[in-house]
């Protein structure tokens, strides 16, 4: 009888809605927003909209590596402006895209931007990171 109840359940989620495009879209501008929010804490002031920040996401590794679908196999490269149109900076996520568009963002370096879990604050305060791991959802409709 429980496997009847939560079939239905799962019908709404459609894993083949799940795909590269949605999730950089949703990656992305969260992973602006923390950055500005992380370089806040330590003093810096920086507009989430001149980053320009880009996600370029897939499933696995190399040539075959898919487009879509949900799983913990996805890998991120994030890139932005840092200081100014022609420097460039990026940083390496491991994704877990779960069916129903939320994912967890999980930081792969460099280590001074997501690489450790706490971070010193301009005031000399230990806090979360807030690039180290982070939560996001997107619609799949």
């Amino acid at each position: 009888m429980a496997a009847f109840v939560a079939l239905p359940a799962l019908a709404g989620c459609d894993t083949t809605a799940v795909d590269r495009d949605r999730v950089n879209a949703a990656v992305a501008p969260t992973f602006a927003n923390l950055y500005v929010l992380q370089q806040q804490l330590r003093g810096r002031k920086v507009a989430a909209a001149t980053l320009k920040a880009r996600a370029d996401c897939a499933r696995g590794t190399g040539p075959n590596a898919s487009t879509r679908g949900a799983g913990d196999d996805w890998t991120c490269t994030l890139s932005w402006f840092n200081a100014g149109p022609a420097v460039t900076a990026t940083a390496n996520y491991q994704l877990h895209v779960k069916p129903d568009g939320c994912y967890t963002a999980d930081g792969d370096g460099p280590s001074d931007l997501n690489g450790t879990p706490t971070l010193t604050a301009s005031d000399g305060a230990t806090v979360t990171n807030p690039l180290w791991r982070f939560d996001g959802c997107f619609d799949i409709s």
